[in-house]
């Protein structure tokens, strides 16, 4: 036990419950690719619902996101982990047995909670506990193992095609991982604090009433109305405002096309160039993490933002004035480029941006609030897009997707923060110190070693 209390709040425990996070995130959310049309085939189902279920998921995360934030919160982050790992375990199994349609929905569902509310606490847990200086290339971990978790699921669509039940059952394996390090993993020492300081408030109110403002900002974290607050204005607009980016400027969309584009290019297995387009997508993800500390996080949000912007109105345009082949290829290059922008800029960085640019006291209440935008923005494009392509026509919906993407990089040129992810933006609005961080932790040591000590006893000592 000493050994894993040594190693309990090491960084690269806390990387790799953030890795894990994210592969039940990427897989989950993935092998509808390959389950979808078995499911429709054995149900005989209907459109509609095969989008009933690709959204199940989805809704899920949206409230386990929302929720997870504020649990997180309340309880603490160790709880809303065991959360996410068994909701993992018992919703990706479930689907799996499931015997109709509206059985496999409530357990996506019920796998989306813990999906929604890994995305939450995962990326909220490295913010807090592991070095600034190296925030920026553990925060990239989140990423890149959603589309690890994505690329897995595809290849598992190709190889074992057609068996949706054991795909959605190996989507069990990384929550049941996510729990042994749940059983090892410390608190966060910033919800430690944070609570230490809220016992000790209201400990001093209640003896002594002339004592009430000791630590008046201590408790702020617990309202929701903080984030309506004049000093979060702009921080929740940024917020917002990266949602939107991620979500509605068309990464779904090109994975939604990405096979029609492959096979407009006379590529005769689709399938197997949709792999490839994974393995890029994984790929591109290091750029993010190697240059991050590098460039920073503005030079690498805006260059991604233009060059998905551009690479929009350009796939427009091709749909307009190209036929066959010429459109496929052309698509194809700018396909690539596209999906490889996203994960270098904003599909990586948004996940731990969203922490470093909200003050500390309302970090808890406003993450997850904009977490749930990107939630909302994805199961509305996923639900309604097909529908809408079919009424618009795909090139309309790109200029739509390039328009978003104009808008977006000229609102975050004005309001994006020059000194994010620079220790002065990640400390300057904390209220906890560093050395109060370090004496909780010490503190709560005491009391457990003080425990062990004092359950060894014999119980005449004990009780004298």
């Amino acid at each position: 036990m000493k050994y894993l209390d040594n190693i309990s709040n090491k960084s690269w425990l806390i990387v790799t419950q953030s890795c894990l996070g994210g592969l039940v995130f990427g897989y989950a959310t993935g092998i509808i690719v390959g389950t979808l049309d078995p499911i429709a085939i054995k149900f005989n189902t209907s459109t509609v619902i095969k989008g009933v279920i690709v959204c199940s998921i989805l809704v899920g995360a949206l409230i386990g996101s929302f929720a997870g934030g504020f649990a997180a919160n309340k309880f603490g982050r160790k709880p809303l982990l065991l959360f996410t790992a068994l909701t993992c375990i018992c919703g990706a199994i479930g689907s799996g047995l499931g015997e109709n349609v509206a059985t496999i929905c409530i357990l996506r569902f019920i796998h989306g909670l813990g999906v929604g509310s890994s995305s939450s606490v995962c990326p909220l847990m490295v913010a807090e506990m592991v070095p600034i200086k190296r925030r920026g290339i553990f925060g990239s971990f989140f990423q890149i193992s959603i589309t690890v978790g994505i690329l897995i699921a595809n290849i598992l669509a190709y190889v074992i095609k057609g068996n949706w039940r054991l795909m959605f059952c190996l989507g069990s394996i990384p929550g049941g991982l996510l729990f042994f390090v749940w059983f090892v993993i410390a608190e966060s020492p910033v919800f430690l604090a944070k609570k230490s300081a809220k016992t000790t408030t209201t400990t001093n109110q209640e003896s002594n009433e002339n004592q009430i403002e000791t630590q008046p900002q201590n408790n702020q974290g617990t309202k929701f109305t903080i984030i309506f607050s004049k000093k979060m204005r702009k921080p929740m607009l940024v917020g917002v405002l990266l949602a939107t980016l991620a979500q509605l400027t068309g990464i779904n969309a090109f994975m939604y096309f990405s096979n029609t584009i492959f096979k407009d290019a006379g590529i005769n297995n689709p399938e197997i160039a949709s792999v490839a387009l994974q393995v890029w997508n994984v790929l591109t993800t290091l750029i993010a993490i190697f240059l991050v500390d590098k460039l920073g996080r503005r030079v690498l949000l805006f260059t991604g933002s233009i060059v998905m912007t551009t690479c929009d109105l350009l796939i427009a345009l091709f749909f307009v004035v190209l036929t066959g082949s010429a459109k496929g290829w052309s698509s194809i290059v700018f396909l690539f480029i596209f999906v490889g922008a996203f994960e270098a800029s904003i599909g990586t960085l948004f996940w731990f941006v969203i922490n470093e640019i909200l003050p500390e006291d309302s970090k808890s209440i406003g993450a997850p609030v904009i977490n749930a935008c990107q939630w909302t923005f994805n199961t509305i494009l996923s639900f309604f897009f097909l529908v809408v392509v079919e009424y618009l026509g795909q090139s309309t919906m790109f200029w739509i997707f390039g328009g978003i993407g104009v808008f977006c990089t000229i609102f975050l040129y004005f309001n994006l923060p020059k000194s994010l992810g620079t220790s002065k933006n990640t400390t300057e609005d904390i209220s906890i110190p560093q050395d109060q961080l370090e004496q909780t932790i010490e503190e709560l040591e005491n009391e457990k070693n003080n425990e062990i000590n004092s359950s060894k006893l014999p119980p005449a000592q004990m009780q004298a």
